[in-house]
């Protein structure tokens, strides 16, 4: 009788044991992503740089959201730049805004700036409409037009 209470209460703590590893090893998994981005680099403080610094008729979160509209959206994204490799102070902070004409068409406009932390410096670095590499001159010509449509 006491071997029967024995194995009985040894089955009961293996389950408890059982559940434990189970929910550590959940926990851990659930924890992964964030334990990965904490590894990460962090670019929130760049691309909050580049929104707040001066564009064209305000700031370039204003000038972003004017393309988008109400059709529209704004994403933004920020990474090291290739061409940059070598200075770890610049970052490059991308815009992308999809919108729908009024006619229905899908336009997506990219802008990217460079945003250097030493010198608190922000320079616009490309302007590209519907995948097409732009001028500054053609691309404020075809916001324009895209604005009209």
């Amino acid at each position: 009788m006491a071997s029967l209470a024995a194995t009985s209460e040894s089955g009961r703590s293996g389950r408890a044991s059982e559940k434990t590893t189970r929910r550590a090893a959940l926990a851990g998994m659930l924890a992964l992503p964030f334990v990965l981005a904490a590894c990460g680099e962090s670019f929130d403080a760049d691309i909050l740089a580049v929104k707040a610094a001066a564009g064209p008729g305000g700031t370039n979160e204003q000038f972003a959201n004017q393309l988008a509209g109400a059709r529209g959206q704004v994403a933004w994204s920020a990474s090291k730049p290739a061409a940059y490799k070598d200075n770890p102070n610049v970052v490059e902070v991308v815009a992308k805004v999809e919108k729908t004409t009024r006619a229905g068409a899908k336009r997506q406009v990219e802008i990217a700036w460079l945003n250097n932390r030493q010198t608190k410096q922000v320079a616009l670095e490309r302007l590209a409409i519907d995948g097409q590499a732009q001028s500054l001159v053609s691309g404020a010509l075809g916001l324009l037009m895209m604005q009209l449509e």
